[in-house]
């Protein structure tokens, strides 16, 4: 397999316990679904939370490491992080996209965190309001 930007031979390599594809010349990896999938469980393994990966595409001139097809790009979870992919074959990230996309997901499970807690104190704060208690003690104000 070649690298999309080098055109260097993709060299096996180990990114955070994952086998991956490097290139030796950019430092770019190529992953496959299920690599990206593992990258990300990193991060946040709530595989419910985690989303779509992508809804807006744009073809690249960049090629496919495997079918030689034009990758496309996407936002990356909507944020601003232009991901190349083969719908295919897998994703090429380009160096440092790896990091990047941890502290994405880090941020997602800490915003994810905050918005249980607060359901939590929200619906704790409706039962209080409809116990008898509460009832019972508006009741003798009046």
């Amino acid at each position: 397999m070649k690298c999309p930007h080098c055109n260097l031979d993709l060299q096996p390599h180990k990114d955070r316990g994952i086998d991956v594809e490097a290139c030796p010349g950019c430092h770019g990896l190529w992953l496959s679904p299920a690599e990206l999938d593992a990258l990300e469980n990193e991060a946040f393994s709530d595989e419910e939370g985690k989303g779509s990966l992508y809804l807006v595409t744009q073809e690249t001139v960049l090629k496919c490491p495997v079918c030689s097809s034009n990758l496309k790009q996407f936002d990356y979870r909507f944020f601003d992080l232009q991901i190349d992919f083969c719908p295919d074959h897998g994703f090429w990230l380009d160096k440092d996209q790896d990091n990047q996309i941890l502290e994405i997901m880090k941020g997602e499970e800490k915003r994810l965190e905050r918005e249980f807690r607060a359901e939590d104190s929200w619906a704790k704060c409706i039962n209080n309001l409809r116990s008898p208690s509460f009832f019972s003690k508006i009741k003798n104000l009046f």
